[in-house]
């Protein structure tokens, strides 16, 4: 029985273990597998007259289970082929381990098989949360050693009536940062920082049509659309390049986002990026 179910169901699962596959395009053959486990095992079990069909068929998909996430803790990405094989013997092991508790009289196998189990499940999900906890931790370290780079660890030192709610990158030396009225509202003032820029020919980029930048200081220039009130302000600030984007602040507003930057941590802005994944 774990022969065959084994075969059978260890192909779409060893898919599962290609590298750059879209796991969708695997998926439905593995739920179309573990939706037919249950009845293919129980049609086996009855075929060679095993004792208690039912019970085998429902137990042996449990201990497969668990086994299968015990092995994938200790090797997490093996080959494709490595991983068919693997899940084959596991299946041969999981039908003739149900077979043998459901046959058994005695109590005390079961007892054993049953706090092995619950130690697995256990075990499993504790290292499995500790993966996970490494992982986000190799994540954060990797995005900040690529901020400090490269990137300004500046933000603006007021921006009237909102919040930072997102922080990402245009370019390796290009920061953005998105700001609402709250963490649950849409951001609706966008600014860009760079560690260096002309401010006019970076308003330049805005022009379109009739309109065009105007002049408001020697480092400030603003690109205005009449349709929908959006500003555009390119301003020289402290040797950096600072655009505020929004049609939502009065020009006063406005220049007051680009009057003065405020440095922070590269780990206050990484937190804050990593907030929203």
């Amino acid at each position: 029985m774990g022969l065959v179910v084994g075969l059978g169901l260890g192909y779409p699962v060893s898919r599962l273990y290609e590298k750059d596959i879209d796991a969708y395009t695997a998926m439905p053959a593995v739920a179309v597998g573990m939706l037919l486990v249950v009845p293919v095992g129980w049609l086996l079990a009855k075929t060679l007259r095993t004792a208690h069909p039912v019970r085998s068929a429902l137990l042996a998909p449990l201990l497969l289970l668990v086994l299968k996430n015990a092995v994938d803790l200790a090797v997490p990405s093996p080959r494709p082929h490595l991983a068919w094989l693997g899940f084959t013997v596991l299946a041969v092991v999981s039908y003739a381990s149900a077979a043998g508790l459901s046959s058994t009289a005695s109590p005390m196998p079961r007892i054993i098989a049953a706090v092995v189990v619950c130690a697995c499940v256990a075990t499993t999900a504790t290292i499995e949360q500790r993966r996970t906890e490494a992982g986000e931790r190799r994540l954060r370290e990797d995005v900040i050693a690529s901020y400090k780079k490269s990137i300004p660890p500046v933000v603006p030192d007021v921006v009237p009536g909102r919040t930072l709610v997102d922080v990402w990158t245009v370019t390796d030396d290009v920061l953005a940062l998105d700001y609402a009225k709250d963490r649950r509202s849409e951001p609706d003032v966008f600014v860009r920082i760079s560690s260096g820029g002309d401010p006019r020919k970076a308003c330049a980029m805005w022009e379109r049509d009739s309109q065009s930048c105007e002049r408001l200081a020697a480092d400030r220039w603003l690109f205005k659309k009449e349709a929908n009130g959006r500003m555009v302000l390119c301003a020289g600030v402290e040797r950096r390049l600072v655009e505020v984007d929004s049609a939502d602040l009065s020009l006063d507003e406005t220049l007051a986002v680009a009057g003065k930057l405020r440095a922070v941590s590269v780990e206050y802005l990484v937190d804050v990026e990593l907030s929203q994944k």
